[in-house]
């Protein structure tokens, strides 16, 4: 064993999940060389990115558990063939979530060496949705009396020695929970990517439990790669230097992350330069948003690979980051975008759409707005014209844009509604048939016959 300290991510490039990335950037942060535990990927493609993490990993153990999520059975599964990959003794181990499976196996090579500092970071929190609600996916559930009691002799252990009155675990107790509450009592070190984050995750547990990972935790936010990184491609994206170019990068769209002050502030500006804005949204779920975006000035494209991504970042005007919206369900907003790390290393100017109170809000951003301010937004907007060479003192507001976007928003669901239905009926008809078949004496004598073998 050339190094002695073990990362344990199973999502890790040439896989690009976020998680993944995020440890590769922690370990260039770091700038020394280390062993990488990660999952076998069946088809891997060795691109650039990949030569580049070479160059920080000296082994890596690859481990083929069978699955790629992180319920009961996969974690168990991740602890097994992760614990028979991992030879000799490490001095230090890092893990973060997700996959939750990371810390598990992290945890459980603790047990084993109770000598070694293990470093836990947290990407979000686990136990609570995004309502702020315990997560009760029975599929996490852990329901094995000797795993869970060889937790709490530990427990018993650490009160021993430490004169805490820590709780024990009860079996059937939810993946997420434990995942949690092993962290913050074995690790040696324990990272939160923002103030807000460790609140909220740390005001889950009694007071006890919050005062002792406190004194242990450090607040660490998404790393920034060096320059070289975001120069290491060259994509070219036929971009008309005539248009403030602005770009969204993120793999997912959703209700609780959207664009609506976005869309209010580029269609409801009536302003003789309003042609001159052209927005780029990069998604996975691109079907989904065409159906939502309201004109031509927002053009989807699907995402683009880490490197092509970074290089990409440096080509754009402005680059747009927003807040995951938690307003009436988090007393705090405990998020904060991966993105904006990317983001701050680009060169390029950022507008921040944010909520207030959150981390985001907090950085000292070229642009930023208040999501729930859509008039704050379009004069955000107007402000970026202007920077830019295109100012118009009698620009105006059209006020109707909101009523007639409420509408199309309201068919939109009428229609995906229908079709829902329409889909449903149509199930229920083909149910409906296949059952008369099956009853059908055709059918009962046809299945004799191909019981039969030659």
């Amino acid at each position: 064993m050339d190094c002695d300290e073990l990362y344990i991510s199973f999502l890790f490039p040439p896989d690009e999940s976020v998680s993944g990335i995020t440890v590769f950037k922690r370990i260039v942060e770091n700038n020394k060389m280390v062993d990488v535990l990660q999952s076998k990927i069946k088809s891997p493609k060795h691109n650039e990115l990949d030569k580049l993490v070479d160059e920080y990993v000296s082994n890596r153990l690859l481990v083929d558990v069978g699955c790629d999520n992180d319920w009961a059975d996969c974690i168990f599964q991740s602890i097994k063939e992760g614990m028979n990959a991992i030879e000799g003794d490490y001095k230090k181990i890092y893990s973060r979530s997700w996959l939750m499976s990371n810390h598990f196996l992290a945890y459980e090579y603790k047990l084993n060496h109770p000598e070694v500092f293990w470093t836990a970071e947290f990407s979000d929190p686990l136990i609570l949705n995004l309502d702020n609600e315990p997560k009760t996916y029975k599929e996490m559930i852990i329901d094995d009396e000797s795993y869970v009691s060889k937790i709490n002799n530990k427990i018993i252990n650490l009160n021993k020695s430490t004169g805490n009155d820590f709780k024990l675990i009860d079996n059937k107790s939810s993946a997420y929970f434990i995942a949690e509450y092993f962290v913050y009592l074995f690790a040696d070190k324990v990272i939160f990517t923002n103030e807000n984050q460790r609140e909220v995750m740390l005001n889950q547990f009694p007071g006890n439990v919050k005062s002792f990972v406190l004194d242990k935790s450090e607040i660490q936010m998404h790393p920034t790669l060096d320059d070289e990184f975001y120069h290491a491609r060259d994509v070219d994206l036929d971009l008309d230097e005539d248009y403030i170019n602005m770009a969204y990068f993120g793999n997912d769209y959703y209700s609780k992350r959207h664009f609506e002050s976005l869309f209010y502030a580029v269609e409801a500006l009536n302003h003789k330069y309003e042609d001159k804005i052209r927005v780029y949204l990069y998604l996975s779920n691109r079907n989904m948003v065409k159906s939502l975006i309201p004109s031509d000035k927002f053009i989807v494209k699907k995402p683009l690979e880490y490197l092509d991504f970074l290089n990409a970042a440096t080509k754009f005007d402005v680059l747009i980051v927003n807040d995951l919206a938690t307003n009436g369900n988090f007393e705090v907003n405990p998020y904060l975008p991966s993105k904006l790390s990317d983001y701050l290393g680009s060169g390029s100017d950022i507008w921040a759409l944010y909520e207030k109170g959150s981390t985001l809000s907090g950085f000292d951003l070229k642009y930023k707005s208040d999501m729930a301010d859509y008039n704050g937004c379009l004069e955000t907007l107007v402000k970026i014209l202007k920077d830019y060479g295109y100012d118009d003192d009698s620009y105006s507001t059209d006020y109707d844009y909101l009523n007639d976007r409420f509408t199309n928003l309201n068919e939109l669901y009428e229609s995906e509604y229908r079709n829902k239905n329409n889909l449903k009926r149509k199930v229920k008809k083909i149910r409906k048939e296949n059952e008369k078949i099956k009853s059908s004496s055709t059918w009962k004598i046809s299945r004799s016959i191909k019981k039969l073998k030659n």
